[in-house]
């Protein structure tokens, strides 16, 4: 080892303060050695503890002689020759030896990296000081220069690039560490995690392992593929093609009880159950089930469940569940659940529930439970609930339709829809939620979106944008219409009125204070549009019922005054409009005095018409309003 550095690989990734999945130092040795050197002593404990040492020989005189007899661990080991003034830091499969921290100046370091192979300069590595948080990257040109703590009169360095082996560098306080050479890993070919879709067979599914045995299985194993016209059999092992079976793809296959064969090219027709360790090109029919290793191109038919275990191409009949590995291009039908592990390129139809892992291109029909954790081309319909990631169709469900990404074709659900983005609408009964854009409009009792395009009808829309129509008893848009009006009418001399929803649309709420001796006080509730709003001149068009209490207590009777009134407004700043004109009122009343029978409301300044059914009492006048607002 050279007195100014120590270039020694490291097999690990990056060296992390005290990180330790398993401890080296903590390992168990046992290593006995009488009058030798100390670095051959050292090399003892670490080759007995199975790790490699770093060090500087500067600060361990590796030429002293020691003895060892030690049975404990590596710490214990390489503290009785080191004593407790040098510092043991592990890293990777590597111990690095460091002089004790002393209190030293801050100095630089600059150097250059490299690769072994070629000599080009390495740019975007590494460089740290180990056991510190100082740290350097090379550039363009493989150089760097950074600082380092100074606390150890060699500083160790770690050199470190992806695709590359770390190198430990020992450095002096001149700061100069030269080029490092990093060596680049072996090439290794990425091989695939195996997983139950390609690796399992017919083999190894429980009722194979039931009705076949072992001995038979290990028959398919080892002989070659061949076929044959016909194989008729009983069981598994009773059968013209006897202990071939397993290796025999046939034309025709009659299994009175239960068979099994290499493949099919045909027609196959089983008591119970048919399996095949292979691909099927043709037809499968069985009592109870269908199971096939391989591939599938043309059409099962079950009394309880077809399962393929790689791509399937054509139809699946089953009464209680089809199952596909890989992927299905064609269609399931069953009264129970449709399972398809890869894309689905088709339909499934079903009873309970239709499951795909990846994509649906075709749709998804159910009585229950439809759920694509990809993509949906088509079409999904439920009579319980939809789940999909996108759906460029339509998701149509009488209980929920959720969405995680885009609905292409809308949403119809009875008790509720949810979608990032909908382009068709959502209309539902229940709850409609887009934490994105609706573009097609919400029809629901609420409705709630983050922007909506074609509008909202519903008894309560929220929505932070709309540029449609929000109709409901309570509709709210943060970016929408709002206005706050004081005005005076012939019934009450202030007003105050409050518009929030769309231009096209509004809610209109409004409260009468008593400001007179009398203690006359009311509220309202209504809806109304306004027209020329893109310019100065505004008009409004409002219908709504105010209850009015004509003494400070409350009327505990029918004392309602409809009104439909007409509006001019004039914008005299941005935010500021003054605006007035004539109301159509009629009262509707059964506020009578309980001794004489004498109607007591005195809203109606004058009585155009009067109409009387029972004890309600109707009257009718013309009026009018004027007043401030603004806008906000």
């Amino acid at each position: 080892m050279g007195a100014e550095r120590i270039i020694l690989p490291i097999s690990c990734a990056l060296f992390m303060l005290g990180a330790h999945s398993q401890s080296l130092l903590q390992r168990h040795v046992d290593v006995h050695g009488r009058n030798i050197r100390l670095h051959e002593a050292l090399e003892s404990v670490a080759r007995d503890a199975g790790f490699q040492l770093a060090y500087n020989d500067a600060i361990v005189p590796g030429d002293s002689i020691v003895s060892i007899d030690a049975t404990s661990t590596a710490e214990k080991a390489l503290r009785s020759m080191l004593g407790e003034e040098r510092v043991l830091k592990e890293s990777g499969e590597h111990v690095i030896i460091l002089e004790a921290p002393e209190r030293k100046a801050i100095f630089g370091i600059e150097g250059f990296v490299r690769d072994h192979a070629t000599g080009r300069p390495l740019a975007q590595a590494s460089v740290r000081e180990v056991n510190e948080k100082h740290v350097g990257i090379t550039g363009a040109d493989g150089s760097f220069r950074m600082r380092v703590s100074g606390r150890h009169e060699r500083t160790a360095l770690l050199v470190v690039r992806t695709a590359y082996h770390d190198t430990v560098v020992f450095v002096g306080r001149d700061g100069q560490m030269g080029t490092v050479r990093l060596r680049p890993k072996e090439r290794v070919e990425k091989m695939e995690p195996c997983h139950n879709a390609y690796c399992s067979t017919v083999d190894d599914l429980g009722i194979t392992r039931l009705l076949v045995p072992a001995n038979i299985q290990q028959q398919a194993l080892n002989l070659a593929p061949e076929k044959r016209p016909i194989q008729i059999s009983l069981v598994p092992t009773i059968g013209t093609n006897g202990k071939l079976s397993g290796a025999v793809s046939n034309a025709f296959s009659l299994n009175v009880v239960a068979g099994y064969a290499g493949g099919l090219h045909g027609v196959e027709v089983g008591g119970v159950v048919n399996m095949v360790r292979r691909d099927v090109r043709g037809v499968q029919m069985a009592g109870m089930a269908n199971l096939v290793g391989g591939h599938t191109n043309g059409v099962q038919l079950a009394g309880a469940i077809n399962h393929t275990m790689r791509s399937f191409i054509g139809a699946q009949i089953a009464g209680l569940g089809n199952v596909v590995w890989d992927t299905l291009s064609g269609t399931q039908v069953t009264g129970g659940v449709n399972v398809v592990k890869g894309g689905m390129r088709g339909t499934q139809i079903s009873g309970l529930a239709n499951l795909t892992t990846h994509s649906c291109d075709g749709a998804q029909v159910s009585s229950g439970v439809n759920i694509a954790l990809g993509d949906v081309r088509k079409a999904q319909v439920s009579g319980l609930a939809n789940y999909g990631r996108n759906v460029s169709g339509t998701q149509f469900s009488l209980g929920a339709n959720v969405a995680l990404g885009e609905v292409g074709g809308g949403q119809v659900g009875s008790l509720a829809n949810y979608a990032k983005v909908v382009s068709g609408g959502q209309v539902g009964f229940g709850i409609n939620a887009c934490i994105g854009e609706v573009k097609g409009g919400q029809v629901g009792l609420l409705n709630v979106a983050r922007k909506c395009t074609g509008g909202q009808v519903g008894l309560i829309n929220v929505s932070d944008t709309i540029s449609g129509t929000s109709v409901g008893l309570l509709s709210f848009a943060w970016k929408g219409y709002h206005r706050v009006d004081l005005y005076a009418t012939e019934m009450a001399p202030l007003t105050i009125a409050a518009r929030t929803g769309t231009h096209r649309f509004y809610n209109l709420f409004t409260y009468s204070p008593a400001v007179e001796d009398a203690g006359q006080w009311g509220f309202g509730y209504g809806s109304g549009t306004e027209f020329g709003h893109r310019g100065r001149h505004r008009g409004n068009l409002d219908w709504f019922a105010e209850h009015v209490n004509e003494q400070p207590q409350w009327i505990d009777a029918v004392n309602i005054v409809g009104h439909i009134s007409i509006t001019y407004g004039f914008v005299i700043q941005r935010r500021l409009i003054i605006s007035g004109g004539p109301s159509f009122n009629v009262l509707f009343t059964d506020w009578r005095d309980a001794e004489t029978g004498v109607y007591k409301s005195a809203i109606a300044p004058y009585s155009m018409f009067e109409e009387q059914w029972d004890t309600l009492v109707m009257r009718g006048w013309v009026g009018g309003r004027l007043g401030i607002g603004v806008y906000f």
